[in-house]
């Protein structure tokens, strides 16, 4: 079924810094089992913000098998109207509208394996990652963890005293580059670059071959990624989490159910939609999404980002072609099964059907 929000009360708030601030919930005995998650995944919050209603995608920075915490951490960005009022006025005992947990930032974890792990994070995308990392050695406890951390500052740094201990875990390696100071804490002055990528996967041959987990900004992504692809480093072990639109999305045509001609532009388009059960025929815009026409026609399909860097808004296209924009947030088995992110999806047929049940 297409998720819906439930409402969590606020059980607990952490300052991380002076910016950023943990966020745990509590979750209801009778609801218990919709909360469970793997490390890396990421909850929607929906705050009613000046009349409007505001929802954005965090990352659990909680793991679900070394806390007993349930929670998100979120850093205050300039402008963000819902990054400073979860920083600024949201209060223990407050009630928040929350989805249930989402997401493919993840990996299956098997005691009796023990692969390597490469690990890349600027800023706030330290929070799925330090989720993977703390499961990863509950779990997996021969398996080796080498983390890259950029920030602007020491005083800029999540969860430090946390990655310091951490760090005493001799399988664990954490190497810091601020940008900023030249702090005793930083490793490497400046800012990520393919050739500082490089240098450090050469510098550790022996994760040459691991699972890389990279989340910051689209910039810093889009710089490992091109060293990754430089080492030749195969894409299936190579999992994004984005907080922003990538500056390297290419428009691509994407789920095909129905002939149609290569390069076709949008068209206006009947859109059959199967959605908490129930089925609706909306009208999509050429110059639209289908989400944007959903939001439009009334139907509250789920979403969040709304620039494919989540999958909140993931449906599955059962007729028709359509077009989108991005796929950064779906799994190439998704992409291949036939779902798409309807934010940033256009239909090129006349007629198309999408589930968000399926």
């Amino acid at each position: 079924m297409a998720i819906q929000f439930h409402k969590l009360e606020v059980e607990k708030i952490i300052r991380r810094t002076k910016d950023a601030v943990s966020v745990f919930f509590k979750v209801p005995n009778e609801t218990k089992e919709l909360w469970n998650y793997k490390s890396g995944q990421y909850l929607t919050l929906k705050f009613d913000i000046y009349g409007n209603s505001e929802r954005r995608a965090y990352s659990l920075s909680t793991s679900p098998i070394a806390d007993t915490d349930f929670g998100v951490t979120v850093k205050e960005v300039d402008g963000g109207k819902v990054s400073s009022y979860i920083n600024n006025t949201l209060k223990v005992g407050d009630i928040v509208d929350v989805m249930p947990p989402l997401g493919s930032f993840t990996t299956d974890l098997n005691s009796n394996n023990s692969p390597k792990y490469f690990m890349w994070a600027g800023g706030s995308g330290i929070t799925p990652i330090i989720s993977l990392i703390k499961s990863i050695e509950k779990v997996q406890q021969n398996s080796k963890i080498k983390l890259l951390y950029a920030n602007q500052s020491v005083d800029s740094i999540i969860f430090k005293d946390e990655l310091e201990e951490l760090s005493n875990n001799e399988n664990i390696s954490i190497t810091h580059i601020l940008e900023k100071d030249n702090d005793d804490l930083a490793d490497i002055i400046g800012r990520i670059t393919p050739n500082i990528c490089s240098e450090q996967i050469k510098k550790n041959p022996e994760f040459l071959n691991a699972e890389h987990f990279m989340c910051g900004p689209a910039g810093m992504m889009d710089q490992i990624t091109e060293a990754l692809n430089v080492l030749n480093i195969s894409k299936n072990l190579i999992h994004k989490e984005l907080f922003t639109a990538s500056e390297n999305q290419d428009k691509l045509i994407s789920k095909d159910s129905a002939n149609s001609e290569e390069n076709a532009e949008p068209v206006k388009s009947e859109v059959t939609v199967m959605i908490y059960g129930e089925e609706h025929t909306i009208t999509v815009e050429p110059d639209e999404t289908i989400l944007q026409a959903g939001i439009r026609q009334n139907l509250d399909p789920p979403f969040s980002c709304q620039i494919a860097a989540c999958a909140t808004c993931q449906a599955k296209v059962l007729d028709g072609k359509i077009e989108m924009e991005a796929d950064d947030a779906l799994t190439e088995d998704e992409i291949e099964d036939g779902y798409v992110l309807t934010c940033v999806s256009h239909p090129l047929t006349s007629t198309a059907k999408i589930d968000y049940d399926y």
